[in-house]
């Protein structure tokens, strides 16, 4: 995995490049749409990774970012001062014992040009812009990516839940028979707001 986040222009976006063994890649992009400082982009770059790598089921994965301070902070070489930061050290850190075997490494940039092209990108998409398509995956984040909050071990028996519809819609893009087109609109918006995990 290789991530990269930055601030531009008012404007903060994250770029992720996950490789498999063979080579493919897989390309993601997100804008942060709230105040954000770089070291924030680089953890939240850090994060949105990780958090793929463990919905894929990914064991033993190696990661690298060309910014010291957060693979220092990260591997436990340096002292985290900044506070701003420390929720997202704990969040990373926790996700990191999700996998056998992890390695982070930091690089020169010139090693991680793809996720720093990405980074760039993000930081200046805006809504509606239909240039950018598959494989890269767009997402807008709304807030920090340690506030999310995950569906997960759910009782899919269970069709009175409250989260059901949106975990439908996460599962298979599908709405309940009788919704309008006001509440399909919330669905969606909520979904923004989960992750559905399985084991």
């Amino acid at each position: 995995m290789y991530f990269d986040g930055a601030m531009n222009k008012s404007r903060a976006g994250i770029g992720v490049v996950l490789e498999a063994l063979n080579g493919e890649q897989l390309l993601m992009l997100k804008r942060l749409c709230f105040l954000a400082t770089n070291n924030v982009a680089e953890y939240e770059a850090c994060i949105c990774g990780l958090d793929v790598l463990i919905a894929i089921r990914a064991k033993k994965v190696e990661v690298f970012n060309d910014s010291m301070p957060v693979v220092s902070h990260v591997k436990g070489v340096w002292e985290l001062k900044e506070e701003k930061l420390r929720p997202y050290l704990e969040y990373a850190n926790k996700l990191l014992f999700s996998f056998e075997e992890v390695t982070v490494k930091h690089v020169p940039i010139t090693q991680n040009q793809m996720a720093d092209s990405l980074t760039t990108l993000a930081s200046l998409w805006e809504k509606g812009d239909q240039k950018l398509t598959q494989p890269v995956i767009l997402m807008r984040s709304r807030i920090p990516c340690y506030e999310g909050l995950i569906i997960a071990h759910l009782d899919l028996e269970d069709e009175m839940k409250w989260y059901e519809d949106i975990r439908r819609y996460l599962e298979v893009r599908e709405y309940p028979q009788s919704t309008n087109s006001r509440d399909k609109a919330t669905i969606r918006r909520l979904a923004t707001q989960f992750t559905l995990a399985a084991e």
